[in-house]
């Protein structure tokens, strides 16, 4: 069955709110990313206001029972299933990112099928299709500030990739939906179990691109490894700035595929590195797309996404942040209906050379000027971005050749972006890693070079934030 929340994010320890499908009977078991691949159990719920949805006990479990209706939106896009509005079944909820997960039951509390049983059970479970179907992701941010670190969930990229219902941003030509520019935040898909029309990706192929597991999944456990502490948000808590102080953190980071952005979030961005915060960028194609969110109101709650362009004018989002995939490049594959769908999915194995060996972000990697940094793993891509030709002040620590066969057949640059004042305060360091990949070769053990990515990320953190500070910690790693 599916589900999907009521706004992207929630205040840790406050009501949540969730849709539900309709004609269903069902519990609900809170799941969170642990240290391993698996979510681990966090909390059940207890139930605040039910609507029209029936509620009932059994066994200790919440019964809930969505009344029929439309399951499918209306022709614009509007989804409006029932909702009910609950609390997780613990006093000390911290911020983070979980996962709802409903599984049918009987009438007596029985789950119906395995996924149900292993919740009942407080078993760990995979956020993978086909069970991520049955999951709704919640963002809790911290009812205040509690870590030096911001970290932003890109539910923006999440949506736009979707496909499901009227479709998404792009054409999915497994199911010959056309690309539209306007799409509902409030529908399924948002984080687990999205539908795309993108192939798998042929180094983690059982994890769809596009949603929390990927990439994001993969840094959150780092982070968790490592003992550094963040606060969650999302891009609209970014953009709208009523929820998300950003004098309150030292650093912003942006993880895996971080691509749409409004005007407002790029403002605010600008305005904390300017006033001395860092922004840890371990993402790719960062910031290309504008976009701008639409909000309905209490009598008609809405949640849009409307794509206002391409690209931002001029590829100018590398003002901000340095670089931009319209210098880069992407590998995706090729769609042959004839032949079976998505074919020349495997990208060549295209690494950063290495031109600033010296730099803080590389100490204790002992790599070289003129090594080459993570082509046997395919660190570079899917997408990758690049330098503009008119400098800018990015320091390049690695480059990749130029990139021939790939869309835009740019090069790839990885580095940081640091200005100084004569006077007053200085600017934050902007470091930008500029693959989307970057998440995967981290935490992957067969990778060559996931020692030496983890020790740059850990250089980052520890130059960001430090050994410790009034928020929380952050580790450093041995070398290399």
């Amino acid at each position: 069955m599916r589900l999907y929340p009521l706004a992207p994010a929630y205040d840790a320890g406050g009501v949540f709110e969730l849709a539900v499908e309709p004609g269903r009977r069902f519990s609900i078991a809170i799941y969170r990313q642990g240290i391993e691949e698996p979510l681990v159990y966090d909390c059940g719920i207890r139930v605040e206001e039910h609507g029209a949805i029936a509620c009932d006990q059994a066994n200790g479990k919440w019964i809930l029972t969505s009344p029929r209706g439309r399951v499918a939106p209306d022709r614009d896009g509007v989804w409006g299933w029932p909702s009910f509005r609950f609390r997780f079944d613990r006093d000390d909820a911290s911020t983070g990112v979980y996962a709802a997960v409903a599984y049918e039951v009987r009438a007596n509390g029985e789950p119906v099928d395995p996924l149900g049983r292993r919740c009942a059970k407080r078993e760990p479970i995979y956020g993978l299709p086909p069970d991520s179907k049955s999951m709704a992701m919640l963002v809790a941010r911290p009812t205040r500030p509690s870590a030096p670190i911001a970290y932003i969930v890109p539910v923006a990229t999440y949506h736009a990739y979707n496909s499901i219902g009227p479709g998404g941003f792009y054409h999915d030509p497994v199911r010959r939906k056309k690309r539209i520019t306007t799409v509902t935040l409030l529908r399924p898909g948002g984080g687990f179990g999205g539908q795309f029309g993108e192939p798998a990706d042929p180094y983690d192929p059982h994890s769809p691109r596009q949603q929390f597991p990927h990439w994001d999944a993969k840094f959150v456990r780092w982070l968790q490894t490592k003992n550094i502490a963040c606060d969650f948000y999302t891009d609209l808590d970014l953009d709208d700035g009523e929820r998300l102080d950003l004098s309150q953190y030292r650093c912003l980071l942006s993880v895996g595929h971080h691509e749409y952005w409004s005007r407002s979030m790029r403002e605010r961005t600008a305005a904390f590195i300017a006033n001395g915060g860092h922004h840890a960028i371990f993402s790719g194609n960062t910031c290309f797309r504008p976009v701008e969110f639409a909000r309905g109101d209490s009598a008609s709650p809405d949640l849009r996404m409307i794509r206002l362009a391409e690209n931002w004018p001029g590829y100018d989002e590398s003002d901000l942040i340095g670089l931009s995939y319209g210098y880069g490049g992407g590998w995706w594959g090729e769609w042959h209906l004839l032949r079976g769908g998505w074919i020349k999915k495997e990208r060549p194995a295209v690494g950063f050379r290495i031109e600033d060996a010296g730099h803080w972000a590389l100490a204790g990697t002992r790599l070289n000027n003129g090594d080459i940094l993570g082509a046997e793993d395919r660190l570079v891509g899917y997408e990758v971005d690049g330098l503009p030709p008119t400098p800018n002040g990015f320091h390049v620590l690695g480059r990749t050749a130029v990139l021939d066969g790939w869309d835009v057949g740019g090069r790839g640059v990885f580095g940081v972006l640091e200005r100084t004042v004569e006077s007053g305060v200085q600017p934050g360091i902007v470091f930008n890693a500029a693959t989307t990949d970057w998440a995967r070769v981290l935490m992957d053990p067969r990778a060559e070079s996931m020692a030496v990515v983890d020790r740059i990320t850990s250089n980052v953190f520890e130059r960001f934030v430090g050994n410790s500070n009034n928020h929380g910690r952050a580790s450093v790693v041995e070398q290399v």
